[in-house]
């Protein structure tokens, strides 16, 4: 009886020792787990102005220099397409740190008709060295509100790290949106991250970006929150709570509270 004691203490406390030590592991990995989909975010809203512009808008543009990253502009009538060229070497004096390069591809051919569809293609596009490969569609519905899906959204790091993710958003906001203050949005994306997880993005509809940021080539929501939920496998799932805080003007401030209850500010 008592080999039998002493040998189920033993492994009772390899058992807590092996736990404690995955627990570790885990937590040692919130904080880049929390800023893959922080950027995961990031690249996918961060190209939303340039969507929700309107082929007219494009149209009556005089200079590109007011669209985020200062893009070379071309417009083909008669294909009703737009192509904004980041790998041009056009003088930007706009704010912001955000680095852009290839090419996006915006067709508008039925967004006069009574189906009030447009589509966004990324083609060899990069977002703060990160490569982005899709294609993402809009349509109107009755009550004048942009709705948004893709199935699905590549983002590629540089260091090859893999995130596959898919959406359904809606946006509200002016009929105008380069006059407009802004937009806000609200709706889900989920997929796969790099470590083969299952993950979820719950976004209400409180996200506002305002145009000015834009305009400045500032990107940061500048109120709202994000869940996010990832999956631990056996039905489990740790959760991510975002909030954005304006600080002044288009500075905001991104506070994530981890699974683990620390707070981490992602946008130092």
């Amino acid at each position: 009886m008592k080999r039998f004691n002493f040998f189920f203490i033993l492994l009772s406390i390899a058992l807590a020792s092996c736990q404690e030590d995955a627990d570790k592991v885990i937590s040692t990995d919130l904080p880049t787990e929390a800023n893959q989909l922080f950027d995961l975010s990031n690249a996918w809203s961060e190209s939303l102005y340039f969507a929700l512009l309107s082929f007219d808008e494009y149209q009556a543009m005089d200079t590109a220099s007011t669209l985020p990253g200062c893009p070379e502009l071309l417009i083909e009538e008669d294909t009703r397409k737009v192509f904004l060229n980041f790998d041009a070497e056009i003088e930007c004096e706009q704010a912001g740190n955000d680095k852009r390069s290839g090419k996006i591809v915006l067709e508008y051919a039925l967004s006069n008709s009574n189906s009030a569809t447009w589509t966004l293609e990324y083609d060899n596009y990069s977002f703060n060295g990160s490569s982005v490969k899709g294609i993402r569609s809009f349509k109107k519905d009755n009550s004048n509100q942009i709705i948004e899906s893709f199935n699905p959204i590549t983002l590629t790091t540089e260091e090859k790290l893999n995130s596959v993710f898919s959406g359904d958003i809606k946006h509200s906001g002016g009929t105008v949106f380069s006059n407009g203050i802004g937009f806000i949005s609200g709706g889900n994306l989920h997929g796969v991250n790099p470590a083969g997880r299952d993950f979820n993005i719950e976004i209400p509809f409180d996200r506002l970006m305002l145009s000015s940021c834009f305009q400045e080539n500032k990107l940061m929501p500048v109120a709202g929150s994000e869940v996010w939920s990832v999956s631990r496998g056996s039905s489990k799932n740790v959760t991510y709570q975002l909030q954005y805080e304006l600080l002044d003007s288009c500075n905001v401030a991104a506070n994530v509270i981890l699974p683990d209850g620390r707070s981490l500010l992602l946008n130092p």
